[in-house]
This record gives structure tokens, sequence and C-alpha cells, in this order.
């Protein structure tokens, strides 16, 4: 049995269809595949000069390919954690192993992805049932005060984004920096409007809310602006997402919020750096992240061969 999942399942970044190529079995056991086109349009603003399929797009498929394979209608309510251990390409072949189990009154997903080179990610999510109440956040979660900006920082010492990332249209996902500690920590700001490609097509009525994956790109980019602000010889070299845990999403963002992330850098070790934090809008905590790591490469040792 095969079949396709429409984008009708909510927003994407993805504009290709996820295959069910196996549905899921008595054993929670499903199999998914997605064909990277070179014409996704994430290509042209994801280093445009060095085209790879996003981590968060890959996390994306595998949500997608969740939502044909559930065993209820769910929402997702968290990226417990992602691992990214090879690149995708255009033209690349991504096969997902999917498996669900219940827990703790919860569905979790663990799916990896496989290209013809090999592993390409892991990835845990965990569901919660549509329409149910999201998780609030912890007390202590992403509590570290912000970096206070003065009048002198705004003025004439932060940075331009894109001085900053390689990104461009449509992927560069941050606006602006609002204070910046270099090598401690960074505020910065996305504003989330109705045109953004993610919305073009809408149909009044349906669902609003940010992509998930996008929410966290947008908050891994304003992570790669403080690692990029405190180490400026690794600008040179090709930043990757490397992994995430405790991805917690407390409630939906939606055109018109202006979302604020929060970072700290929790570790420098050599090539790579871990950082943690939050993000806000006006009506408080939208996502909680308890780690992710930014790898910084060479771009040669990454290409296809």
């Amino acid at each position: 049995m095969t079949g396709t999942l429409s984008r009708e399942s909510g927003i994407s970044p993805v504009a290709g269809h996820v295959s069910v190529v196996s549905p899921r079995g008595d054993d929670g056991s499903a199999a998914t595949r997605f064909v990277v086109s070179p014409d996704e349009p994430v290509f042209a603003g994801h280093y445009p000069d060095f085209p790879i399929f996003p981590g968060v797009c890959v996390v994306d498929c595998a949500h997608r390919g969740a939502l044909a394979t559930a065993p209820e209608p769910v929402e997702l309510a968290a990226v417990e954690s992602a691992r990214f251990t090879g690149p995708a390409f255009p033209g690349d072949v991504l096969d997902f192993a999917l498996k669900w189990r219940r827990k703790d009154g919860d569905w979790r997903l663990s799916a990896t992805a496989t290209t013809a080179r090999g592993a390409a990610a892991s990835v845990r999510l965990r569901y919660r049932a549509a329409g149910s109440a999201p998780q609030p956040p912890d007390a202590g979660a992403g509590s570290g005060a912000a970096p206070v900006a003065t009048r002198a920082q705004r003025e004439a010492e932060l940075p331009e984004v894109a001085s900053l990332l390689p990104h461009r249209y449509p992927m560069l996902l941050v606006d602006r920096i609002t204070a910046l500690d270099p090598g401690e920590r960074i505020t910065v700001v996305k504003t989330v409007t109705h045109n953004e490609p993610w919305y073009a097509g809408l149909i009044p009525g349906r669902d609003l809310a940010y992509p998930a994956s996008l929410l966290v790109e947008s908050w891994g980019q304003a992570a790669g602006l403080l690692a990029s602000a405190a180490a400026p010889d690794a600008r040179s070299q090709v930043m990757l997402f490397g992994s995430v845990s405790q991805a917690v999403f407390h409630r939906p963002v939606l055109p018109g919020d202006v979302v604020e992330h929060r970072i700290t850098l929790s570790r420098s070790l050599g090539d790579s750096v871990i950082f943690e934090g939050e993000s806000r809008s006006g009506a408080g905590p939208v996502m909680s992240v308890g780690q992710m790591v930014m790898a910084f490469r060479p771009g040669d040792h990454l290409r296809p061969a």
C-alpha cells in the first residue's frame, strides 16, 4: 500500500509529498519515503552556494509521516531529540523507519532516516491528542535573564543579521539582534507574517500555526548568530545543525506574533557549540530548548562524492 501525505496536514516548509510505503502495523512500525527535489523552495536560501536539505526539513518529513500513520489524530508537543549523522542533498531519497509507542498518556514516535549513503538522522517526537492542552513550561526552563542592550549597542554595535549568516530568502528566519553578550548570550527577534512563502495558497479557516520545524530553525539561526559573533574565523565554514533535545512547544505561533529568541551559550567544544534557551512572544513562552548543538565544518568535506 502506498499513498501520499498532502499539505492539508498543516503548513510546511517542504513542498514535496511524503509517501507512505508501509502503513502502521500492529507493532507500531511504519515506513515512509521522501524524494528531495532540487526544486524544493528552501534551497534558494539555505546555503545558496552549497545546497544541503535543512535538518529541520528532515524532522518535518518525519513529522508529516507521523501524521499519516498516527494511531489517532495528534498534535506535535515536542522534539524530544533529533541527531543528524549525514547530510541530505538535492536528488537524495530519504527513507524513514517509524515506530509508535504509548507512554505517560502521550504518543512517542521514533524515526530513523537514511539515504543511499547511509544514516542521515534519528528523531524522537512526542505527540499529544489533537485538541488537548499544551504542556506548560517548567518553572526553571529558559529562566536565564536576557542580555540588555544599551542605546549605544542598538545604534552602533549590534551586527546585521545578514553579515553573520549565509542564509537568504526564504530561509533567513531571523530579523534583528536586539541584545548581544559575545560568547555568552543573545536576544534575536523574528516577526511572523502572512507574507511568508509557507502561507502561499492559504485557505481561509485552516490552521495558521507557524510550522514547529521553522520555529526550531529560526531559534537555531539565532544561536548561529551568537556562535558567529563569538568566533569570526568560523564564518568561512559551513555551520551545521548537529542535534537538538527537549524542544518543547507551549503554544502555537501565529501570523502577527513577534517571537523573541533568548539563547545562552552553555559550552564550546572546539568546532562544536552547545546552546540552551527559549522563545517568547507577548503572551509568554512559546518554546523551550533544552540543548542544541551546532557544528562548524569545512564545506569541501561535506560535498557528495
